[in-house]
């Protein structure tokens, strides 16, 4: 299984020999809405914002609805995070029971302090002999393919991707996502793209690639630098889901046409209206603001209508400064 879970994927897509495009899980935007749109606009595979095993412990229903997609985004993943096995294990089999996603995915590389001072996230990192144990437990829970994302090191150029990448083929992860930064450097400079190029070749499972992918130039270069078996993009779609489109035609060796400015607005107004539908007027209003804001960059007026979304009163007014400032 582990050996063929992109080739899987990618014969469920019908895709070509191409990489497979993923989007990145980011707390508070890839909710399902958001990954419809990317989906519509080119990414092959999405994955849940990060989930809590300790929230699903306690049945926490918030964190339960962190899980709810549709089926358009499949296929899809649910990542979890969490620092005890046996939580985890019971979370990887809840999350297949509960919304049968196609793989589970292992968060051990995010950098945020309320994640790591919980021992979870990077800070796993530290802990190898636990790691591994934890996708051991995990893919023992669930019978459907376990992933697992993680970042070089603890402290930059203290890399320890290569020990994790093999711990994590040993106890059965069936590909691994690597970020080449550490967690002291967040996400400031440019991360160490050779490192993937050192992990693909230590492990058989595949690599997936992720940093500083913004465009398909960047895209082309990772995959000619790394030999990365798939690419995951993630800040660079923040208000341009056309991103997996424009990378799709460098790979693929064509000409990509930008949306028009009429076409990135009217995404937007789909937008707000899905999310406004799926979560309510009340996040909508609060949570689309930021989602406006990124689309809108770059448009005429763009500032001036920032300004008067931000103190917008319903998703409703949002749209309206929209069509009223930006057309």
């Amino acid at each position: 299984m582990s050996k063929n879970f992109l080739s899987k994927l990618n014969s469920r897509l019908q895709a070509s020999d191409s990489r497979l495009l993923v989007l990145a899980p980011m707390a508070g935007i890839t909710d399902t809405v958001f990954r419809r749109i990317c989906k519509k606009h080119g990414a092959d595979i999405t994955i849940s914002e990060m989930v809590s095993a300790d929230g699903l412990h306690y049945k926490s229903a918030n964190t339960a609805n962190l899980m709810t997609f549709d089926n358009c985004e499949r296929p899809f993943g649910v990542q979890l995070f969490g620092s005890d096995p046996l939580r985890l294990a019971e979370a990887a089999q809840f999350a297949f029971e509960s919304v049968k996603p196609d793989f589970i995915d292992l968060n051990s590389g995010c950098p945020a302090a309320k994640v790591v001072k919980r021992n979870g996230g990077a800070a796993l990192m530290k802990e190898p002999k636990l790691f591994g144990n934890i996708i051991r437990s995990m893919a023992d829970a669930a019978p459907i393919p376990v992933t697992v994302k993680i970042r070089s090191g603890w402290n930059k150029y203290e890399w320890v991707d290569e020990e994790l990448a093999r711990i994590a083929q040993e106890n059965g992860a069936a590909a691994i996502t690597l970020h080449p930064r550490s967690q002291t450097m967040m996400f400031t400079g440019h991360s160490f793209w050779e490192r993937i190029a050192v992990v693909k070749k230590r492990v058989s499972i595949p690599v997936i690639g992720n940093g500083d992918v913004t465009d398909g130039k960047s895209a082309l270069k990772m995959l000619n630098e790394t030999g990365c078996d798939a690419i995951m993009i993630g800040r660079a779609a923040y208000g341009n889901p056309w991103i997996f489109a424009e990378v799709k035609a460098a790979l693929n060796g064509e000409t990509y046409t930008p949306p028009s400015m009429q076409e990135r607005l009217s995404t937007l107004i789909e937008h707000i209206r899905i999310f406004r539908e799926v979560h309510g007027e009340r996040r909508a209003c609060g949570e689309m603001k930021k989602h406006a804001a990124w689309y809108l960059k770059g448009c005429a007026g763009a500032n001036a209508a920032r300004q008067r979304i931000f103190t917008a009163q319903s998703s409703e007014e949002i749209e309206d400064i929209i069509q009223v400032s930006c057309q």
